[in-house]
């Protein structure tokens, strides 16, 4: 499960020695004083409802090694949330995540900002995955901030049934990261002054969670709404940036799709010092992406580099556009995902054209745009939706879109908490 702090979390974990509270079977510690529970990337979900939302797969990991089987990460929307407003979390006892051993122990929430601006379309939180736990509590990593959160604001004591609710208001836009630890008893815990963590006693990691903060809303407004099958749509884009350019993301998708897919990551092997990437493995419940990727040398989405082919999960908005750019063929057969790509570097304020293909089926397709400041890292986003139809051209409605309420409208709500 260590690894799934990779896939999952905003922050890694890659050593394998046991610690208390919980068994050290189920543990793995990351400092003298802090340890980690192999269960922590499946517990501490996000609410909140931001600005800019898409509907993911779901998404499962399974560790070998531990014989977990297929456990959902719980994580099917994707949210990019607002500054100045809170962003919601809950604890609790989710498929996989007994919470309920920690019933009574005594909690504490720290908030963590990426320092470093956010790479080219920077826009998902495994941003601050370079930054390991450890390093966290050690005071060596890339954050600009860090915030804790424990009886005076709310987060105290996990109750009976194993659940704890808290808040969170960021003041800027960014990536952030969100660490719940339990304390043991007698000790103080988490402490933070001057921006620096504290380790008082020995504390355990019980949850990790990730956001993705704008810092105002970008204003989109395609040019031409509906589009025929194989015209580009051009999107005319505001944002509240100014005196730098930005790097543009957009992705427009067949509303309904994604929700109806699936991501496994299968971890094979041993979970120990010698653990490398190629023991994870990730499979699609589609067979290809029907759509063009147009992204400029060179650039990367939140870190990821974009130039060759990546088999990555469909976790945040990184694996959304990742799986996109790295699958999308306009010659593509077998159950597919209709969408398409554009990253460009540009004005704040521009225009991206994203193309469609002749094979399209009529329907509303989701855009979803993120500009990032190539200086500040400032974030903007929006979405909204356009109609491809056979004679949708200039002057002719083309008849309404398949599927055009709302991003869930296709899909089954299974409850799962947003990311």
């Amino acid at each position: 499960m260590a690894v799934a702090l990779v896939l999952a979390g905003p922050l890694s974990v890659m050593s394998t020695v046991g610690a208390t509270p919980v068994a050290e079977s189920q543990s793995i510690s990351v400092t003298e004083n802090v340890d980690v529970w192999e269960r922590s990337p499946l517990t501490l979900r996000t609410t909140s409802e931001g600005p800019t939302t898409i509907v993911a797969p779901r998404t499962f990991i399974n560790v070998e090694s531990a014989a977990t089987g297929n456990l959902p990460l719980n994580k099917r929307t994707v949210t990019i949330h607002e500054r100045n407003e809170s962003i919601n979390m809950s604890f609790e006892p989710r498929i996989g995540a007994g919470t309920r051993t920690l019933a009574g122990d005594e909690a504490q929430l720290l908030a963590v900002k990426l320092d470093r601006v956010p790479t080219t379309a920077g826009v998902d939180a495994s941003n601050i995955s370079a930054a390991a736990l450890g390093d966290v509590f050690e005071n060596n990593s890339d954050t600009t901030s860090s915030e804790l959160l424990d009886d005076a604001e709310g987060v105290g004591t996990i109750d009976e049934n194993g659940e704890l609710n808290a808040s969170y208001t960021p003041e800027s836009g960014g990536a952030y990261g969100f660490v719940l630890v339990t304390v043991n008893e007698g000790d103080d815990g988490l402490s933070v002054s001057d921006g620096n963590v504290s380790v008082d006693g020995n504390v355990t990691v019980v949850g990790v969670e990730q956001a993705i903060v704008q810092d105002n809303a970008s204003t989109v407004e395609p040019a031409q709404n509906p589009v025929n099958p194989g015209d580009n749509v051009t999107l005319d884009v505001d944002t509240e940036m100014e005196d730098e350019n930005a790097t543009h993301a957009v992705m427009l998708v067949r509303r309904g799709e994604l929700q109806r897919q699936s991501s496994t990551v299968t971890v094979s092997g041993e979970l120990n010092e010698s653990f490398s990437q190629d023991q994870i493995t990730v499979e699609n419940s589609f067979d290809n992406v029907s759509g063009v990727a147009t992204v400029g040398d060179n650039t990367s989405i939140a870190g990821l580099n974009l130039s060759g082919t990546q088999s990555i999960p469909a976790i945040g908005l990184q694996g959304i556009f990742g799986v996109v750019v790295s699958e999308a063929e306009s010659d593509a057969g077998g159950d597919v995902i209709h969408a398409s790509v554009t990253v460009v570097s540009a004005d704040s304020d521009a225009n991206v054209t994203v193309q469609t293909l002749d094979s399209w089926p009529n329907g509303a397709y989701q855009y979803v745009h993120v500009a990032v400041g190539n200086e500040t890292g400032t974030i903007n986003s929006d979405t909204g939706t356009v109609a491809v139809s056979p004679g949708g051209g200039p002057g002719n409605g083309g008849g309404p879109p398949d599927n055009a309420g709302g991003p869930n409208s296709a899909g089954d709500d299974d409850g799962d908490g947003a990311e």
